[in-house]
Protein backbone atom coordinates (compact mmCIF):
# COMPACT_ATOMS: atom_id res chain seq x y z
CA UNK A 1 0.00 0.00 0.00
CA UNK A 2 1.75 3.24 -1.03
CA UNK A 3 -0.86 5.99 -0.41
CA UNK A 4 -3.57 6.72 1.78
CA UNK A 5 -5.86 9.66 3.23
CA UNK A 6 -6.19 10.00 7.06
CA UNK A 7 -9.82 10.90 8.20
CA UNK A 8 -9.78 12.77 11.64
CA UNK A 9 -13.29 12.97 13.41
CA UNK A 10 -14.18 16.11 15.49
CA UNK A 11 -17.00 15.29 18.11
CA UNK A 12 -18.30 18.36 20.00
CA UNK A 13 -19.85 18.70 23.20
CA UNK A 14 -22.99 17.72 22.10
CA UNK A 15 -22.16 14.84 19.50
CA UNK A 16 -19.86 11.83 21.14
CA UNK A 17 -17.07 10.48 19.13
CA UNK A 18 -18.85 6.76 18.84
CA UNK A 19 -21.54 8.27 17.33
CA UNK A 20 -19.55 10.30 14.49
CA UNK A 21 -17.72 7.23 14.09
CA UNK A 22 -20.83 5.20 13.05
CA UNK A 23 -21.99 7.52 10.73
CA UNK A 24 -18.93 8.26 9.10
CA UNK A 25 -17.90 4.15 9.26
CA UNK A 26 -21.40 3.34 7.79
CA UNK A 27 -20.69 5.77 4.44
CA UNK A 28 -17.51 3.92 4.52
CA UNK A 29 -18.81 0.74 4.09
CA UNK A 30 -21.18 1.93 1.17
CA UNK A 31 -18.54 3.37 -0.69
CA UNK A 32 -16.77 0.07 -0.06
CA UNK A 33 -19.65 -2.10 -0.93
CA UNK A 34 -19.89 0.10 -4.29
CA UNK A 35 -16.05 -0.54 -4.93
CA UNK A 36 -16.20 -4.94 -4.80
CA UNK A 37 -15.30 -7.25 -7.27
CA UNK A 38 -15.21 -10.72 -7.69
CA UNK A 39 -13.58 -13.06 -4.85
CA UNK A 40 -9.91 -13.17 -5.40
CA UNK A 41 -8.48 -16.59 -4.80
CA UNK A 42 -6.93 -16.19 -1.47
CA UNK A 43 -9.61 -14.27 0.18
CA UNK A 44 -11.99 -16.65 2.21
CA UNK A 45 -14.52 -13.76 2.81
CA UNK A 46 -16.06 -13.57 -0.55
CA UNK A 47 -16.15 -10.46 -3.11
CA UNK A 48 -13.18 -7.99 -2.12
CA UNK A 49 -12.23 -4.11 -3.02
CA UNK A 50 -8.70 -2.67 -3.03
CA UNK A 51 -9.34 -0.04 0.22
CA UNK A 52 -8.01 -1.04 3.26
CA UNK A 53 -8.58 0.94 6.54
CA UNK A 54 -6.41 1.35 9.41
CA UNK A 55 -7.51 3.10 13.09
CA UNK A 56 -3.71 4.42 13.76
CA UNK A 57 -5.31 5.22 17.38
CA UNK A 58 -6.95 1.43 18.00
CA UNK A 59 -6.05 0.60 22.00
CA UNK A 60 -7.56 -2.67 22.53
CA UNK A 61 -6.90 -1.88 26.60
CA UNK A 62 -8.92 1.69 26.33
CA UNK A 63 -11.77 -0.20 24.23
CA UNK A 64 -11.21 2.28 21.57
CA UNK A 65 -10.82 2.85 17.93
CA UNK A 66 -10.07 6.04 18.58
CA UNK A 67 -10.39 9.31 16.50
CA UNK A 68 -8.61 8.35 13.09
CA UNK A 69 -9.08 6.70 10.07
CA UNK A 70 -6.62 6.17 7.41
CA UNK A 71 -7.47 4.57 3.90
CA UNK A 72 -5.16 2.64 1.84
CA UNK A 73 -4.59 2.02 -1.76
CA UNK A 74 -2.11 0.79 -4.26
CA UNK A 75 -2.48 3.77 -6.22
CA UNK A 76 -3.90 7.34 -6.17
CA UNK A 77 -6.44 6.33 -8.78
CA UNK A 78 -8.15 4.04 -6.63
CA UNK A 79 -8.19 6.34 -4.02
CA UNK A 80 -9.58 9.22 -6.68
CA UNK A 81 -12.24 6.75 -6.96
CA UNK A 82 -12.87 6.02 -3.46
CA UNK A 83 -13.40 10.24 -3.42
CA UNK A 84 -13.27 10.03 0.45
CA UNK A 85 -14.11 13.69 0.99
CA UNK A 86 -17.22 13.23 -0.87
CA UNK A 87 -18.69 10.06 0.57
CA UNK A 88 -18.44 12.11 3.58
CA UNK A 89 -19.35 15.30 2.06
CA UNK A 90 -23.01 15.18 4.72
CA UNK A 91 -20.28 14.77 7.79
CA UNK A 92 -18.47 17.24 6.51
CA UNK A 93 -18.68 19.42 10.00
CA UNK A 94 -17.78 16.57 11.97
CA UNK A 95 -14.85 15.16 10.20
CA UNK A 96 -11.39 16.37 8.46
CA UNK A 97 -10.00 14.66 5.21
CA UNK A 98 -6.63 14.78 4.09
CA UNK A 99 -5.53 14.94 0.23
CA UNK A 100 -4.18 11.42 -0.69
CA UNK A 101 -0.79 11.08 1.13
CA UNK A 102 2.42 9.35 0.11
CA UNK A 103 2.75 6.14 2.67
CA UNK A 104 6.19 6.99 4.25
CA UNK A 105 8.97 4.80 2.84
CA UNK A 106 10.76 3.63 5.90
CA UNK A 107 7.55 1.91 7.47
CA UNK A 108 8.39 -1.70 8.66
CA UNK A 109 5.54 -2.38 10.82
CA UNK A 110 2.34 -3.77 9.59
CA UNK A 111 -1.38 -5.33 10.72
CA UNK A 112 -4.17 -7.17 9.47
CA UNK A 113 -7.35 -5.40 11.28
CA UNK A 114 -9.76 -7.73 11.07
CA UNK A 115 -13.41 -8.58 12.04
CA UNK A 116 -14.15 -10.64 14.90
CA UNK A 117 -17.61 -12.62 14.38
CA UNK A 118 -18.42 -13.79 17.97
CA UNK A 119 -21.43 -16.62 18.38
CA UNK A 120 -23.94 -14.64 20.68
CA UNK A 121 -26.95 -16.50 20.19
CA UNK A 122 -28.11 -20.24 19.91
CA UNK A 123 -31.43 -18.96 18.16
CA UNK A 124 -29.52 -17.05 15.71
CA UNK A 125 -27.05 -19.69 14.89
CA UNK A 126 -29.80 -22.25 14.50
CA UNK A 127 -31.95 -20.19 12.19
CA UNK A 128 -28.60 -19.77 10.16
CA UNK A 129 -27.43 -23.95 10.60
CA UNK A 130 -31.36 -24.70 9.83
CA UNK A 131 -31.47 -23.09 6.43
CA UNK A 132 -27.52 -23.75 5.69
CA UNK A 133 -28.27 -27.28 6.53
CA UNK A 134 -32.54 -27.49 5.40
CA UNK A 135 -33.45 -28.60 8.57
CA UNK A 136 -35.90 -27.34 11.40
CA UNK A 137 -35.13 -24.83 13.31
CA UNK A 138 -35.77 -27.05 16.64
CA UNK A 139 -33.56 -29.69 15.41
CA UNK A 140 -30.66 -27.19 14.76
CA UNK A 141 -30.84 -25.22 18.09
CA UNK A 142 -31.03 -28.89 19.83
CA UNK A 143 -27.43 -29.38 18.33
CA UNK A 144 -26.16 -26.04 19.47
CA UNK A 145 -27.87 -27.01 23.52
CA UNK A 146 -24.16 -27.00 24.71
CA UNK A 147 -22.86 -23.84 22.75
CA UNK A 148 -21.56 -21.35 25.29
CA UNK A 149 -21.98 -17.42 24.33
CA UNK A 150 -18.38 -15.96 23.56
CA UNK A 151 -17.38 -12.32 24.72
CA UNK A 152 -14.90 -9.77 23.94
CA UNK A 153 -13.63 -6.65 25.02
CA UNK A 154 -12.30 -6.19 21.69
CA UNK A 155 -13.20 -1.63 20.30
CA UNK A 156 -16.29 -2.07 18.05
CA UNK A 157 -18.92 0.30 16.13
CA UNK A 158 -22.45 -0.06 15.47
CA UNK A 159 -23.30 -1.02 11.53
CA UNK A 160 -25.86 -1.69 9.52
CA UNK A 161 -25.11 -4.11 6.99
CA UNK A 162 -25.92 -3.27 3.14
CA UNK A 163 -26.60 -6.78 2.25
CA UNK A 164 -29.23 -8.12 4.85
CA UNK A 165 -29.93 -4.42 6.81
CA UNK A 166 -28.98 -5.83 10.02
CA UNK A 167 -27.65 -3.84 12.95
CA UNK A 168 -24.97 -4.85 14.57
CA UNK A 169 -21.75 -4.77 16.56
CA UNK A 170 -18.92 -4.92 14.64
CA UNK A 171 -15.96 -5.74 16.47
CA UNK A 172 -12.19 -4.87 15.05
CA UNK A 173 -8.91 -6.53 16.58
CA UNK A 174 -5.29 -5.76 15.38
CA UNK A 175 -2.96 -7.83 14.65
CA UNK A 176 0.52 -6.56 14.22
CA UNK A 177 3.41 -8.06 11.86
CA UNK A 178 6.75 -7.24 10.44
CA UNK A 179 5.77 -7.73 6.39
CA UNK A 180 3.55 -6.32 4.24
CA UNK A 181 1.07 -9.00 2.53
CA UNK A 182 -2.07 -7.16 0.61
CA UNK A 183 -2.62 -9.26 -2.27
CA UNK A 184 -5.53 -10.87 -1.12
CA UNK A 185 -7.90 -7.19 -1.16
CA UNK A 186 -10.52 -6.42 1.64
CA UNK A 187 -13.60 -6.73 2.51
CA UNK A 188 -16.85 -4.72 2.36
CA UNK A 189 -15.89 -3.04 5.88
CA UNK A 190 -12.40 -2.28 4.57
CA UNK A 191 -11.02 -5.33 6.94
CA UNK A 192 -9.45 -8.25 6.06
CA UNK A 193 -7.38 -11.35 8.33
CA UNK A 194 -4.78 -11.70 5.52
CA UNK A 195 -4.55 -8.25 3.76
CA UNK A 196 -1.78 -5.85 6.09
CA UNK A 197 -2.17 -1.96 5.86
CA UNK A 198 0.97 -0.08 7.37
CA UNK A 199 1.37 1.10 10.68
CA UNK A 200 3.37 4.88 11.63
Amino acid sequence: MKHYVEITLLPDVEIPLNFILQKVYQQLHLKFVEMKSPPAPLFKGGETQPVGISFPKYDAAANTLGDKIRLFAHDVATLEQFNAKHTLRKLSDYVHVTNIRDVPQNVQTFACFQRLQLKTSNLRLARRKAKRENVNVEIALSALQRFEVQQTTAPFVIIKSVSNGETFSLFVVCHEQSSDNCEAGFGTYGLSSTSTVPIF
